[in-house]
């Protein structure tokens, strides 16, 4: 096999894996900027700068729009060398950043992957450097890589590609995620999700007290306590065997703190268990949720009223910030208190709507797409949806688009490479003629 050859296998093979890498580390990103938005508000006040996250939003989507844009003007052959800079450049930084988290491990999960993956630090440094040899590779023989797109061709996919990627982007930042990578989709029981069972495994563990004698210290069990002639030094704790712990842990609800009831009691249980339809609206704060939103609220809550269904506004405000959006308002029903970095994980919309029915999630939407004023067909279509059993809706409006568009990308391509193929022979015939 020749040498150029074998530049060329090398430079097709990186240039696929690369292209795979930024487009799906690009699309579960975008699948979700919102939680891009609420990571890298992490990195932000790690590196003291918490002054910034006001514009994390714009990072996240800046952020996955260049990975996936990225990712399909490498597909496309498009501008090589300057793509094939951009990849290395792109990837040292990653690298660079993912050895610091290894090494001092300030953010406990780096979010390379959204949601939908979780490496620890060490893994996506490990991963990183594979992906850094890659990118070396593909940058030492870019220029075999063969790219059928150019010129204006080039610059319409590339057009098409942008507007495509801004749509989808768009719709999951005014709507909730078409894909739901948390433990909060639809279909999923808060109650496994947040309680433990009463037959779980408990955890065990071994207490050790310290004591000294005569300038000696040893570790003694609960068994074989020493007599009164040791003087107690410490105490310790050994886990032996590992308990149940269900997967989202420190899941609280408060009713209360208003200005009749000074102190909040926890009420999760007794909304968990409650075999009743729920409508929950959440939003992490009331003050900064549009006055518009509140009519829409009341709407709703008169409509749940009416068919005796409970609702309840669920958000990570003060009692005062829930006294203000109440009078503001004219919200008649219950302010509820849950962290609110947990609110933001249920639901990324601010707010949100979410239907549950014996603890079992059967709904979930942003309050934007809800009408503001509920027909009769409105109606009955909240009343199916407390009938049915619980599922994952479709999204087929935007999947729908999802689709065409990605249909349409590949249809262009293939056109692009059958004409400059054609092209390519005219300019053949011309020279041999």
């Amino acid at each position: 096999m020749s040498r150029q050859r074998v530049q060329y296998i090398l430079s097709e093979l990186s240039r696929i894996i690369l292209v795979a890498l930024l487009l799906f580390s690009g699309f579960v990103k975008g699948v979700d900027p919102m939680g891009g938005a609420i990571k890298i508000e992490e990195y932000l006040r790690v590196m003291e700068l918490g002054s910034l996250s006001v514009m994390a939003p714009a990072f996240s989507v800046a952020l996955c729009s260049f990975e996936f844009l990225l990712g399909g003007l490498l597909l496309m052959g498009l501008w090589r060398k300057i793509t094939a800079w951009a990849t290395t450049i792109f990837m040292g930084v990653m690298t660079l950043l993912t050895l610091y988290l290894a090494l001092f491990n300030p953010i406990s999960d780096c979010g390379c992957f959204g949601d939908a993956l979780k490496l620890t630090n060490w893994q996506t440094f490990g991963k990183n450097v594979f992906f850094m040899a890659i990118t070396i590779v593909y940058l030492l023989t870019y220029r075999r890589v063969s790219h059928p797109l150019r010129g204006t061709t080039g610059f319409v996919a590339a057009t098409i590609l942008l507007l495509g990627w801004g749509i989808f982007v768009g719709g999951n930042l005014r709507h909730l995620p078409l894909i739901d990578f948390r433990p909060y989709k639809i279909g999923a029981s808060l109650r496994e999700l947040t309680m433990i069972p009463e037959n779980a495994p408990q955890e065990e563990i071994e207490y050790l007290f310290i004591y000294e004698k005569n300038g000696l210290r040893e570790t003694f069990n609960m068994e074989d306590l020493p007599d009164s002639t040791w003087t107690y030094i410490d105490r310790q704790e050994r886990v032996i065997k590992e308990g149940y712990e269900p997967p989202v842990m420190d899941f609280a609800i408060y009713a209360g703190g208003s200005s009749q009831q000074a102190t909040e009691r926890e009420v999760t249980q007794t909304m968990l268990l409650n075999e009743s339809p729920q409508i929950w609206v959440i939003t992490p704060n009331w003050e900064t949720t549009p006055i518009q939103i509140g009519r829409k609220l009341n709407a709703l809550y008169e409509w749940a009223e009416s068919v005796g269904v409970a609702m309840y506004g669920i958000s990570g405000s003060s009692p005062e910030e829930r006294g203000r959006w109440r009078n503001k308002t004219a919200a008649a029903y219950p302010l509820y208190f849950c962290d609110g970095t947990t609110i933001k994980t249920m639901a990324r919309a601010q707010p949100s709507v979410m239907l549950i029915s014996d603890g079992v999630i059967l709904d979930k939407r942003a309050v934007r797409d809800l009408p503001d004023k509920y027909t009769n067909q409105d109606y009955e279509k909240l009343s199916s949806l407390l009938r049915q059993a619980p599922h994952a809706r479709l999204h087929i409006e935007r999947w729908g688009l999802l689709a065409a568009w990605i249909v349409f990308c590949l249809v262009m391509l293939i056109q692009s490479i059958q004409w400059e193929d054609k092209s390519k022979y005219s300019e053949y015939q011309i020279k041999t003629k």
